[in-house]
């Protein structure tokens, strides 16, 4: 027995010796207290400081901070610019009225006259108004602007208050029909036009015009329509012979290719004193109301007189 109390008494004093063990990290390290119980104060500065400062954090939020900036500041701009262009945008109106009257004259558009046309009537006042229109024998819409304004029109230009111009064209049977019928109607008309026929027989056509892309015989182009049209005799045989050798043939194409270089590829279209505009062809009336010539008149010369 006195060997094991040696051995223990040997281990203590062994034990007393040893370094102090360090708490694992991540344990907080005991503090010493005084007799009364506080906590003692130590030689250590690192046990009242915070965790040092990681100076990558500081510099990503320098940078969310501009970068919220940058964005508020494009949201702005481009705020600014739609509202600027809301308040610059042109405004449009209804593309058509209730009474059969021309739109007003568009600003600052440079004029356009054609060189190739059927003159209604070459004894005009001068300074008259020039109308010209440009028509396609096989054009609904075209029909109905003649039905609309022709008598009115050609009253205007027999009175010499007007230029009366009509530009023939062959868009709908060369572009969107594909056949030969507004080409074959253009030659009738402008040979018509020969013989001092051109307005009547003009007229003829629209009245007789069939569903769209029927198209007219031949019969009906030089034998029907002449003679409704009132061409007998030897303006009659004048007639045929120029229909039957479309001996007008070239001054058509010139008509076509002058409004297609123009940019004019609709019909009807209307020019008024150099300007285009939209003439009211009462689209949703089953029934048309035919234009006063004298109320046509004052509504041209207040609109570009």
């Amino acid at each position: 027995m006195a060997k094991v109390k040696r051995l223990d008494m040997a281990r203590q004093a062994t034990g007393d010796k040893k370094s102090p063990v360090e708490p694992p990290i991540g344990e907080e390290t005991p503090q010493p207290t005084t007799p009364g119980g506080d906590t003692a104060q130590t030689d250590s500065a690192f046990a009242t400081l915070p965790p040092p400062v990681d100076p990558r954090d500081s510099t990503i939020r320098h940078l969310q901070a501009a970068l919220t900036v940058v964005i508020l500041i494009t949201v702005a701009l481009i705020v600014a610019v739609i509202l600027l262009m809301s308040k610059t945008a042109p405004s449009s109106g209804p593309a058509s009225s209730n009474s059969p009257a021309p739109a007003s004259q568009p600003p600052s558009v440079a004029p356009y006259f054609s060189t190739n046309y059927v003159a209604v009537n070459p004894n005009v006042k001068p300074g008259a108004i020039v109308i010209e229109i440009h028509d396609d024998y096989q054009c609904p819409w075209c029909e109905r602007a003649e039905e609309i304004y022709g008598d009115a029109l050609h009253s205007l230009s027999q009175s010499g208050d007007i230029d009366l111009r009509i530009h023939i064209r062959t868009l709908v049977g060369d572009e969107i029909i594909h056949n030969d019928s507004s080409e074959r109607a253009g030659i009738a008309a402008l040979c018509a036009n020969t013989i001092g026929h051109f307005w009547d027989y003009h007229a003829t056509i629209f009245a007789n015009q069939p569903q769209e892309g029927v198209g007219y015989t031949d019969d009906q182009l030089r034998t029907d329509f002449a003679s409704q049209a009132g061409i007998t005799g030897q303006d009659l045989t004048k007639f045929q012979t120029c229909y039957d050798t479309k001996a007008t043939s070239d001054l058509l194409s010139s008509m076509e290719k002058e409004g297609t270089a123009a940019g004019i590829n609709g019909t009807p279209s209307f020019f008024v004193n150099g300007q285009q505009v939209s003439f009211d062809l009462q689209a949703n009336s089953a029934t048309v109301q035919p234009a006063d010539a004298a109320n046509l008149l004052k509504e041209l010369q207040q609109n570009f007189g």
